[in-house]
Protein backbone atom coordinates (compact mmCIF):
# COMPACT_ATOMS: atom_id res chain seq x y z
CA UNK A 1 0.00 0.00 0.00
CA UNK A 2 1.35 3.38 -1.01
CA UNK A 3 0.89 6.30 1.36
CA UNK A 4 1.00 9.79 -0.11
CA UNK A 5 2.09 12.46 2.33
CA UNK A 6 1.61 16.16 1.81
CA UNK A 7 4.16 18.61 2.98
CA UNK A 8 3.01 21.46 5.12
CA UNK A 9 2.67 24.61 3.07
CA UNK A 10 5.54 26.95 3.66
CA UNK A 11 4.49 30.42 2.88
CA UNK A 12 2.05 30.94 0.07
CA UNK A 13 3.33 28.85 -2.81
CA UNK A 14 1.40 28.90 -6.03
CA UNK A 15 0.21 25.82 -7.88
CA UNK A 16 3.00 26.26 -10.42
CA UNK A 17 5.67 26.50 -7.71
CA UNK A 18 4.38 23.39 -5.95
CA UNK A 19 4.28 21.37 -9.17
CA UNK A 20 7.82 22.41 -10.08
CA UNK A 21 9.08 21.65 -6.57
CA UNK A 22 7.33 18.26 -6.63
CA UNK A 23 8.96 17.29 -9.94
CA UNK A 24 12.41 18.46 -8.88
CA UNK A 25 12.05 16.58 -5.60
CA UNK A 26 11.56 13.39 -7.60
CA UNK A 27 14.58 14.30 -9.77
CA UNK A 28 12.55 13.91 -12.96
CA UNK A 29 13.25 16.09 -15.99
CA UNK A 30 10.65 17.72 -18.19
CA UNK A 31 11.71 15.45 -21.02
CA UNK A 32 10.86 12.38 -18.96
CA UNK A 33 7.56 13.96 -17.92
CA UNK A 34 6.74 14.61 -21.57
CA UNK A 35 7.51 11.01 -22.55
CA UNK A 36 5.56 9.50 -19.64
CA UNK A 37 2.51 11.78 -19.64
CA UNK A 38 2.34 12.47 -23.40
CA UNK A 39 1.95 16.17 -22.57
CA UNK A 40 3.96 18.54 -24.75
CA UNK A 41 6.94 20.07 -22.99
CA UNK A 42 5.77 23.61 -23.71
CA UNK A 43 2.58 22.92 -21.80
CA UNK A 44 4.50 21.40 -18.89
CA UNK A 45 6.70 24.48 -18.73
CA UNK A 46 3.70 26.79 -18.89
CA UNK A 47 2.04 24.81 -16.10
CA UNK A 48 5.13 25.05 -13.88
CA UNK A 49 5.51 28.79 -14.55
CA UNK A 50 1.86 29.62 -14.03
CA UNK A 51 1.39 30.83 -17.62
CA UNK A 52 -2.17 29.59 -17.81
CA UNK A 53 -2.92 31.86 -20.76
CA UNK A 54 -0.56 29.69 -22.83
CA UNK A 55 -2.47 26.51 -21.98
CA UNK A 56 -5.51 25.02 -23.76
CA UNK A 57 -9.04 25.04 -22.33
CA UNK A 58 -9.40 24.27 -18.57
CA UNK A 59 -10.78 20.79 -19.25
CA UNK A 60 -7.39 19.88 -20.80
CA UNK A 61 -5.44 21.64 -18.05
CA UNK A 62 -7.21 19.57 -15.43
CA UNK A 63 -6.23 16.40 -17.31
CA UNK A 64 -2.64 17.68 -17.49
CA UNK A 65 -2.63 18.11 -13.70
CA UNK A 66 -4.08 14.63 -13.18
CA UNK A 67 -1.46 12.97 -15.39
CA UNK A 68 1.32 15.10 -13.88
CA UNK A 69 0.48 14.32 -10.25
CA UNK A 70 -0.27 10.64 -10.84
CA UNK A 71 3.15 10.12 -12.39
CA UNK A 72 4.79 11.76 -9.38
CA UNK A 73 2.61 9.91 -6.85
CA UNK A 74 0.96 13.07 -5.53
CA UNK A 75 -2.63 13.75 -4.49
CA UNK A 76 -4.32 14.90 -7.71
CA UNK A 77 -7.43 16.15 -5.86
CA UNK A 78 -5.31 18.53 -3.80
CA UNK A 79 -3.64 20.04 -6.85
CA UNK A 80 -6.92 20.28 -8.76
CA UNK A 81 -8.37 22.22 -5.84
CA UNK A 82 -5.39 24.58 -5.98
CA UNK A 83 -6.04 25.10 -9.69
CA UNK A 84 -9.70 25.90 -9.04
CA UNK A 85 -8.75 28.36 -6.31
CA UNK A 86 -6.25 30.19 -8.49
CA UNK A 87 -8.05 30.12 -11.81
CA UNK A 88 -11.70 29.71 -10.86
CA UNK A 89 -14.28 27.26 -12.07
CA UNK A 90 -15.09 29.20 -15.24
CA UNK A 91 -13.81 28.12 -18.61
CA UNK A 92 -11.43 30.23 -20.63
CA UNK A 93 -12.91 32.90 -22.87
CA UNK A 94 -11.20 31.30 -25.85
CA UNK A 95 -8.14 29.26 -26.79
CA UNK A 96 -4.88 30.80 -25.59
CA UNK A 97 -6.82 33.57 -23.86
CA UNK A 98 -6.52 34.75 -20.29
CA UNK A 99 -8.75 32.98 -17.80
CA UNK A 100 -11.79 34.83 -16.63
CA UNK A 101 -11.73 36.31 -13.18
CA UNK A 102 -12.74 33.77 -10.62
CA UNK A 103 -16.28 34.07 -9.42
CA UNK A 104 -16.44 33.42 -5.72
CA UNK A 105 -18.96 31.01 -4.29
CA UNK A 106 -20.48 33.86 -2.33
CA UNK A 107 -21.32 35.65 -5.57
CA UNK A 108 -22.92 32.51 -6.94
CA UNK A 109 -24.91 32.21 -3.73
CA UNK A 110 -26.10 35.81 -3.96
CA UNK A 111 -27.00 35.42 -7.63
CA UNK A 112 -28.91 32.19 -6.96
CA UNK A 113 -30.80 33.88 -4.13
CA UNK A 114 -31.57 36.80 -6.41
CA UNK A 115 -32.99 34.45 -9.04
CA UNK A 116 -34.94 32.51 -6.44
CA UNK A 117 -36.50 35.61 -4.92
CA UNK A 118 -37.03 37.08 -8.39
CA UNK A 119 -39.02 34.05 -9.50
CA UNK A 120 -40.93 34.01 -6.21
CA UNK A 121 -41.68 37.73 -6.57
CA UNK A 122 -42.87 37.24 -10.15
CA UNK A 123 -45.23 34.47 -9.02
CA UNK A 124 -46.59 36.67 -6.22
CA UNK A 125 -47.10 39.58 -8.63
CA UNK A 126 -48.87 37.31 -11.12
CA UNK A 127 -51.09 36.02 -8.32
CA UNK A 128 -52.01 39.55 -7.24
CA UNK A 129 -52.75 40.51 -10.86
CA UNK A 130 -54.97 37.46 -11.26
CA UNK A 131 -56.81 38.17 -8.01
CA UNK A 132 -57.17 41.83 -8.96
CA UNK A 133 -58.60 40.88 -12.33
CA UNK A 134 -61.09 38.50 -10.70
CA UNK A 135 -62.14 41.14 -8.17
CA UNK A 136 -62.51 43.72 -10.94
CA UNK A 137 -64.65 41.26 -12.94
CA UNK A 138 -66.87 40.69 -9.92
CA UNK A 139 -67.45 44.34 -9.01
CA UNK A 140 -67.61 45.63 -12.60
CA UNK A 141 -71.13 46.51 -13.65
CA UNK A 142 -72.54 44.10 -16.27
CA UNK A 143 -72.99 45.41 -19.78
CA UNK A 144 -76.61 45.64 -20.89
CA UNK A 145 -78.06 46.37 -24.34
CA UNK A 146 -81.71 47.31 -24.90
CA UNK A 147 -83.02 46.45 -28.36
CA UNK A 148 -86.48 47.94 -27.87
CA UNK A 149 -88.04 50.30 -27.21
CA UNK A 150 -85.97 53.14 -28.55
CA UNK A 151 -85.75 56.29 -26.49
CA UNK A 152 -88.57 58.86 -26.94
CA UNK A 153 -90.95 56.28 -28.38
CA UNK A 154 -94.62 57.16 -29.04
CA UNK A 155 -97.10 54.30 -28.76
CA UNK A 156 -100.89 53.88 -28.75
CA UNK A 157 -100.73 50.46 -27.02
CA UNK A 158 -101.19 50.15 -23.27
CA UNK A 159 -98.54 47.41 -23.12
CA UNK A 160 -94.99 47.73 -24.38
CA UNK A 161 -92.48 44.98 -25.15
CA UNK A 162 -89.00 45.48 -23.69
CA UNK A 163 -86.22 43.37 -25.21
CA UNK A 164 -82.52 43.26 -24.56
CA UNK A 165 -79.41 41.25 -23.65
CA UNK A 166 -77.02 41.32 -20.70
CA UNK A 167 -73.39 40.20 -20.75
CA UNK A 168 -72.76 37.27 -18.45
CA UNK A 169 -74.92 36.10 -15.59
CA UNK A 170 -76.81 39.01 -14.06
CA UNK A 171 -80.18 39.97 -12.65
CA UNK A 172 -82.32 42.40 -14.66
CA UNK A 173 -84.96 44.75 -13.29
CA UNK A 174 -87.40 47.10 -15.02
CA UNK A 175 -88.70 49.82 -12.74
CA UNK A 176 -87.62 47.69 -9.78
CA UNK A 177 -89.45 44.57 -10.91
CA UNK A 178 -87.31 41.47 -11.69
CA UNK A 179 -87.28 40.22 -15.26
CA UNK A 180 -86.62 36.64 -16.40
CA UNK A 181 -83.29 36.22 -18.27
CA UNK A 182 -83.02 33.10 -20.43
CA UNK A 183 -80.02 30.82 -20.96
CA UNK A 184 -78.80 33.05 -23.79
CA UNK A 185 -78.73 36.03 -21.40
CA UNK A 186 -81.59 37.72 -23.26
CA UNK A 187 -84.79 39.07 -21.80
CA UNK A 188 -88.19 39.89 -23.31
CA UNK A 189 -91.05 41.15 -21.20
CA UNK A 190 -94.10 43.43 -21.39
CA UNK A 191 -94.74 46.45 -19.18
CA UNK A 192 -97.98 48.35 -18.58
CA UNK A 193 -97.95 52.02 -19.56
CA UNK A 194 -99.79 54.95 -18.13
CA UNK A 195 -101.21 57.67 -20.32
CA UNK A 196 -98.68 60.32 -21.06
CA UNK A 197 -94.92 60.15 -20.42
CA UNK A 198 -93.51 56.90 -19.01
CA UNK A 199 -89.90 56.46 -17.87
CA UNK A 200 -88.52 52.92 -18.00
CA UNK A 201 -85.51 52.28 -15.76
CA UNK A 202 -83.73 49.09 -16.87
CA UNK A 203 -81.09 47.83 -14.43
CA UNK A 204 -78.67 44.91 -14.46
CA UNK A 205 -76.44 43.80 -11.58
CA UNK A 206 -74.47 40.92 -10.19
CA UNK A 207 -73.80 40.11 -6.59
CA UNK A 208 -71.23 42.61 -5.22
CA UNK A 209 -71.16 44.47 -8.56
CA UNK A 210 -72.21 47.97 -9.48
CA UNK A 211 -75.49 48.46 -11.35
CA UNK A 212 -75.81 49.18 -15.05
CA UNK A 213 -78.71 51.56 -15.63
CA UNK A 214 -80.42 52.46 -18.92
CA UNK A 215 -83.47 54.71 -19.20
CA UNK A 216 -86.07 54.88 -21.92
CA UNK A 217 -88.76 57.58 -22.30
CA UNK A 218 -92.03 56.33 -23.81
CA UNK A 219 -95.18 58.40 -24.48
CA UNK A 220 -98.48 56.51 -24.38
CA UNK A 221 -101.31 58.20 -26.31
CA UNK A 222 -104.46 56.03 -26.20
CA UNK A 223 -106.31 58.14 -28.85
CA UNK A 224 -106.14 56.62 -32.33
CA UNK A 225 -105.08 58.69 -35.21
CA UNK A 226 -108.01 60.53 -36.99
CA UNK A 227 -108.08 59.79 -40.69
CA UNK A 228 -109.54 62.43 -42.97
CA UNK A 229 -112.25 60.91 -45.20
CA UNK A 230 -113.46 62.69 -48.28
CA UNK A 231 -117.13 62.27 -49.46
CA UNK A 232 -117.99 62.57 -53.07
CA UNK A 233 -121.44 63.88 -54.01
CA UNK A 234 -123.34 62.14 -56.78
Amino acid sequence: MVFVMRKLDCGHQTLAEKLRELRRGKAITLEIMEAQTHIQKKYLEALERGYFEQLPEPIYVRNFIRAYTRLLGADETYFLELYEEECGACDLIGPLSSPRQKVERKKFFIWNNFLRFGVFGAIICALFVYIGFQVFSIIQSPKIIVFSPANDTLTHEAQLSVKGIVKGEASVFINGEPVVVDENNTFNTSVDLQEGLNTLVIEAERRYSKKSVIQRSVVFDPKPWITQVSYYEN
